[in-house]
């Protein structure tokens, strides 16, 4: 079960993230705005959007990711060697802990939109990202 629930979780939640990433490199959506929209996922007022080649970078770096995870749990067909496969969900992982964990210390001076969806769900989600493709990667190698 472990090999097969956790890495459909992983890439859908991934390929859900990466798809609105896409989405925002043109439009705010779902905010009304684009002032709402940089005070709930930048914690600035600026209504300044990141440049849209950076969104759809990490949009593509998050299908990408949702793509390997397929991959290592042998889904499909894998592309190169599998420690370099490996190495790429350890990578995944360390990332996503990374963001998890650091981002609590990017509240600091930032709008209290942010530091609310911030605390409630994206330095959570990064850890449970963490987590499932830290399962992945280790399940991985039990093969």
């Amino acid at each position: 079960m472990i090999r097969t629930v956790v890495p459909v979780v992983l890439v859908f939640v991934l390929a859900v993230i990466g798809v609105l990433h896409f989405v925002w490199a043109v439009t705010p959506w779902p905010w009304r705005d684009k002032i709402a929209f940089t005070k709930a996922i930048y914690g600035s007022d600026s209504g300044e959007l990141p440049p849209p080649p950076l969104s759809a970078l990490v949009g593509a770096a998050l299908l990408g990711s949702a793509v390997l995870t397929l991959m290592v749990s042998d889904a499909i067909p894998g592309i190169g060697p599998d420690w370099l496969q490996f190495t790429g969900m350890v990578g995944l992982a360390l990332v996503m802990l990374g963001r998890g964990a650091g981002g609590y210390f990017m509240n600091a001076g930032r709008a209290a939109e942010f530091r609310r969806w911030n605390s409630v769900l994206y330095s959570p989600l990064c850890l449970g990202l963490f987590l499932l493709a830290t399962v992945v990667a280790v399940s991985a190698t039990a093969r």
